[in-house]
């Protein structure tokens, strides 16, 4: 009797459990890296900032000298370490300082570094704010505005750039319209907290990001569709706790079925939100059909 001699390989000694855990460390430490770099760009500008006020205050009598002072200081450290230090990238860093005066202690330094905080606020140092943000910040002039987008900034982790489009869309501005004094105050001390419907949307929602044109032959599908293909951008210009559920979602009532445009859902008020495009102005019946989608969905 012959036969084939069957060789089992031995189990490998690498889990999938193991190797996940490896790379959960050494993800952690190249954020930990990246953001602690951050933190010592923004803190090494910071003190520049406050050596050439220091200076500046010593030689506040002499005319024309915080211009001189800049632009010789700057001509030296371009030399000794780049292009980084001109004269504007100075001059920025100084304003950095006056704006932010107490951004930052010992201690603050220590625990930015680690990006641990145990409490914070607008003003102070924060280890997901980098250099590009501070200075997209300091555009603001508003200083109650100013603390709005650095909360929101540092809470939803915006990307530089998504900073500078909130700021350019008047972010802000459209959520304080509909807020009296203490609202204003709240969202300057405590960013955007939402309770109540009121406090979801804003008046007006800017859409720039699709980049259609202005075109009066524009029709509602185009509009679906180019919302859809930017949905992570339409989500964050709607506000927070949007879920997307679904598009031409099917309603059926009495036998006749019908599609609600875009249907999402609010986690914080535990809401479905129905949104049915239109291009021109509202109708009575429009209002009719969206009341009837309504009464479909549980409140």
């Amino acid at each position: 009797m012959t036969g084939k001699r069957i060789v089992v390989p031995p189990q490998s000694p690498l889990s999938g459990e193991l190797y996940g855990r490896v790379c959960r460390i050494l993800e952690s430490a190249r954020t930990s890296v990246a953001r602690s770099v951050n933190t010592a760009h923004v803190v090494a500008n910071w003190l520049v900032g406050h050596e050439i006020v220091e200076e500046e205050q010593q030689g506040r009598e002499r005319a024309g000298y915080s211009e001189r002072l800049v632009a010789m200081l700057s001509e030296r450290l371009c030399a000794d370490y780049g292009t980084g230090y001109s004269a504007q990238n100075l001059a920025c860093m100084r304003q950095f300082y006056l704006a932010y005066p107490n951004l930052l202690s010992e201690t603050d330094i220590f625990h930015a570094l680690r990006g641990k905080l145990e409490t914070w606020q607008p003003g102070q140092l924060h280890p997901g704010l980098s250099w590009t943000h501070y200075r997209t910040l300091l555009r603001v002039e508003r200083l109650t505005a100013r603390a709005f987008y650095e909360i929101e900034a540092a809470r939803q982790a915006w990307s530089a750039r998504e900073l500078e489009r909130q700021i350019n869309t008047l972010l802000f501005e459209r959520l304080a319209k509909s807020r009296d004094k203490k609202g204003v105050l709240e969202l300057a001390t405590q960013g955007h907290l939402v309770s109540s419907p009121v406090d979801v949307f804003k008046d007006p929602m800017v859409i720039e990001f699709l980049g259609l044109p202005e075109s009066v032959r524009l029709v509602e599908s185009t509009l679906e569709n180019a919302l859809i293909g930017n949905l992570q951008p339409f989500l964050l210009e709607l506000g927070k706790g949007f879920t997307f559920v679904g598009r031409q979602y099917r309603v059926s009532i009495n036998n006749t079925h019908y599609g609600v445009d875009l249907v999402f859902y609010h986690r914080i008020l535990r809401c479905f939100v129905l949104i049915d495009l239109k291009l021109g102005e509202v109708q009575h019946h429009d209002i009719g059909q969206m009341n009837l989608y309504l009464g479909y969905f549980p409140n």
